[in-house]
This record gives structure tokens, sequence and C-alpha cells, in this order.
């Protein structure tokens, strides 16, 4: 009976040890596929950002949103990174909001026209050159050479009115929400879009769409932190609820990657130079940190972890209780191609 037990001790020794290995390393696999998943799902938005606007050269873009007051304005870049607000305040170093914005509409790369008569301010009509590629209740925009950009909204197909130069009218009748002829909100510059130089574009019927990347905390406590990878997608008029898309992300860091004309080469940094527009943002770069789900308890991870170390680095610091768990760290460069294509 002694032998027994004794055998049995092994065995059970024996089985708990090739268990918890086990266990680490399904944890370390998880957190490597976890990894790949969310920097792919990243970049193929990443890819898409721009895609319908670059060419309007937008510095800021107003326009209404149907059940609010007052113009709403949003950034003309095709990407924008922010240190996350809603981050608890221990991961706000940690933890990135990347915001990429699109064309809702494939229509928006070809359905271009110029105007034909000077707009000073919102009227029901306008003249423009070109009415192939737009249709009623596209959302169009509006620019002008300086980067002013304002949405409006088609309220019938455009017709060809016989004009001088064959100018086709379009409608943007005060029925549509977005639509403000007397300009009350101030959507329009001072001294409105030119004949000749304002030009419209359709951006589709769901406007400008923005997916937005962040960290999310599955709770309120910070030892270890819980969170994850998740996005929310919106178009011009609705807005979807976060969902998650990678558990146990614990970094989100990005930076812009800027051109340089006069040497010709890519510089990163966190923040938009002065004067800066869209066309000049060519690459963003991100790195994560994904956590192994298991905690084991005879590692100890390194302190810090730094993305980017070579040029701009950006450093991740673990606390005492994120210590036992193992991690993946993932870093890419994603070329913006809707710039890249549409330099000059």
């Amino acid at each position: 009976m002694t032998i027994g037990l004794i055998a049995l001790l092994v065995m059970v020794q024996t089985f708990s040890a090739s268990n918890a290995h086990k266990a680490n390393t399904v944890s370390g696999a998880d957190a490597t596929t976890a990894g790949q998943v969310a920097m792919t799902l990243l970049e193929r938005d990443l890819l898409n950002a721009g895609a319908g606007l670059i060419g309007t050269g937008c510095r800021t873009i107003k326009y209404l949103k149907p059940g609010t007051s007052g113009a709403q304005e949003m950034n003309g870049m095709p990407v924008t990174i922010v240190a996350d607000p809603s981050a608890p305040s221990a991961l706000a170093s940690r933890s990135d909001r990347i915001t990429i914005r699109y064309a809702s509409s494939g229509e928006a790369s070809i359905a271009k026209a110029t105007l034909t008569e000077s707009m000073p301010s919102p009227s029901s009509t306008m003249f423009a050159n070109i009415g192939m590629g737009f249709s009623e209740d596209d959302l169009i925009v509006l620019n002008d050479a300086e980067g002013h950009c304002a949405i409006q909204q088609l309220t019938q197909d455009p017709g060809s009115v016989g004009r001088g130069g064959g100018a086709w009218r379009f409608q943007i009748n005060p029925s549509s929400p977005y639509n403000d002829p007397g300009d009350s909100a101030g959507l329009f510059p001072s001294d409105g879009y030119q004949s000749g130089t304002g030009t419209i574009r359709s951006l589709g019927p769901g406007g400008i769409a923005e997916t937005v990347y962040r960290l999310q905390s599955r709770g309120s406590s910070t030892a270890p932190p819980d969170t994850d990878l998740a996005t929310s997608r919106a178009d011009m008029a609705s807005t979807t609820a976060a969902q998650t898309l990678v558990r146990d992300v614990v970094a989100l860091r990005a930076q812009y990657g800027w051109w340089n004309r006069t040497t010709n080469t890519v510089s990163f940094s966190s923040t938009i130079p002065t004067g800066a527009g869209a066309a000049d943002l060519v690459a963003v770069r991100v790195g994560i940190l994904v956590r192994a789900s298991q905690r084991d308890a005879s590692y100890t991870a390194p302190e810090t972890f730094s993305f980017f170390e070579y040029d701009t680095p950006v450093q991740i610091t673990l606390g005492s209780a994120e210590r036992n768990y193992r991690y993946r760290s993932y870093e890419t460069v994603v070329p913006l191609r809707n710039a890249l294509w549409n330099r000059e």
C-alpha cells in the first residue's frame, strides 16, 4: 500500500506539472494567434484609410448631423491618433485611439465635378460641369483649394439644364436634415465656394465612415488590467456599439508617418505637424502587446517593452501584478495606399 501511494503521488505530481506546462503552452499560442489576428484587422482597415477623400484636400469637414444642433466638425486626416480619453488613468500611457476615415461609397473616386457658378452661401440649387456618378440621397462634400469642406445631401438626381458649358443642376433642398440653405450653422467658408475652384464629390448615402480601434477594459481593476482590442464603426447617421475583436491586448500604440517633400523620406511622430495635409500622411505604424491568459508563477516578464525602439521609441511599463504572465509584442508599418496613389 505504501509503495502504491508513493507511485500515485509521483503520478499526480507528474500530471500536475504536465498540465501546467500544457496550459502555459496553449495560453502562449493563443496570445500569438490573437496578435496576428489583431494586426491583420488593423492593417486591413488602415489600407482603406482615405478612400475617396484624399483628393479633396480637406483640413476640416463641417456637417449637420440628424438629431443634433449646430455644425459638427471632423478632422480631414484619413487617420487620427490620440490618447484614448476613456482609458483608466493607469493605462493612459499605453492606450491610443486610432480613428480611420474613408468614403462609404466606391463612387467617391469617380463622381467628381467642378462648380460652374459660385455659391457664396448654401442654396437649394448648385451647378456643376458633370452629373455622372451622383444620385438622389447621396451625401456630397464641397471643397476649395484651402481645404474648407462642407457636406450637403442631394435631394434629386442631377439633371442637365442646358446652360453654357453643359452645366448640371444639383438640388440640395432644405427637406434634408443635412442641408442648411441659410447657413445659420456656418458650414460654408466666409467667401463660399467659387466657380472653377470649388468642387463636389459624392460620398454615397452613408457619407464619411469611421472605424475606431481602442482598448476596452473588462473591469475596473488594473492589477493586472483586463483589456481587449475593440472596434466600433460609424457613418454620418449612425454608430455601432464597440465590439471586442481580440482579448488580452494590454497596449495599443501608433504613430503617424509623414512625407518630407524636400528629402523624399518618411519620419514618424505622435503629433500632426503644423500645416500638414492629408496627402502628407503616407503611413501609420502600430504596436500592440498581447498577454497570455494563463498566469505562470514560475516566470517573470521584463518590466518594460519597447515599440519602435530604433526611431521615436515608445515604452510600456508593466506593473508588478502583470509580470507573472507571458507576452507577445507585434509591430507593423502600414503604407496608406490612397495617399500614395494621389501624390503629385
